[in-house]
């Protein structure tokens, strides 16, 4: 087996094995994802922007550290399970965040928080999935980039699909709506739009900035729409990637 390609079967001691030699990183990545999802949430009281938004801000904040985060993680680790852990504790550790959030805002249920989880859960799994799937250390540190510019150009859709809307009108709406449901922040909106009465496409700093309110306004999506397109291909690449090496292996056995 080549040094840099990960070991399925962890570090010697099995478990506590996985767990001792991932210990610290896991601990760190719990900590700042919880300090930064936190902080802006306290900043943001703060400076008094008020409780919706501050409530906004951080669920945002969420959504961009899981979309940078969980990769890069993944990537650090030289074992299947090593890298899910370490790529599915950013959404984890948000959990913690949602439910702080739960219980010291009005804007945001125990139900909303466990659906928004539910698409940070999925955003990191198809991450990790993506690294996993890569052989040697370099291939996986590319990987991770690719999954981040990925999420970030599907977080961002708003702000480039103007184009695309302008120069094909007639199929302008469904290119919107697709758009829509490719957006995670969209999905983690719709989980809490009965309380905060908010809607991603509708705000105002949409009309201001980008032409898909002008040009196409798509219908809200459902909360559990980015688990869906996240979560399914992450199942079938590690379903994917479990074949493949089992095929790889009994190969490599006489």
């Amino acid at each position: 087996m080549n040094a840099d390609e990960p070991n399925d079967s962890g570090p010697p001691g099995g478990t506590p094995g996985i767990l001792r030699r991932n210990g610290w990183a896991l601990l760190a990545a719990t900590a700042v994802t919880i300090g930064v999802e936190l902080g802006m949430y306290w900043l943001a009281m703060g400076l008094g922007v008020g409780a919706r938004q501050a409530v906004l801000a951080t669920l945002a904040v969420s959504v961009l550290w899981v979309a940078l985060a969980a990769g890069a993680l993944a990537a650090g680790s030289d074992g299947g399970w090593g890298m899910l852990l370490r790529g599915g504790i950013v959404a984890d550790a948000s959990a913690v965040s949602l439910a702080v959030l739960a219980v010291a805002s009005p804007y945001v249920t125990l139900l909303a928080a466990a659906q928004v989880y539910c698409t940070l859960a999925a955003m990191a799994l198809f991450s990790t999935a993506v690294v996993a799937c890569a052989a040697g250390r370099g291939a996986r540190l590319t990987a991770a980039a690719a999954t981040a510019v990925v999420l970030m150009a599907a977080l961002s859709t708003p702000l480039w699909i103007g184009g695309a809307l302008r120069a094909e009108a007639s199929v302008a709406g469904p290119i919107a709506s697709t758009a829509a449901l490719v957006n995670p922040f969209y999905s983690v909106t719709s989980a809490v739009v009965e309380q905060t009465h908010f809607v991603w496409h509708q705000a105002r700093v949409m009309y201001q900035i980008t032409w898909l309110g002008d040009l196409a306004a798509p219908a809200p999506v459902p909360w559990y729409a980015a688990a869906i397109v996240y979560g399914v291909p992450a199942a079938l690449l590690w379903g994917l990637r479990r074949v493949l090496r089992g095929f790889k292996h009994s190969q490599a056995v006489p």
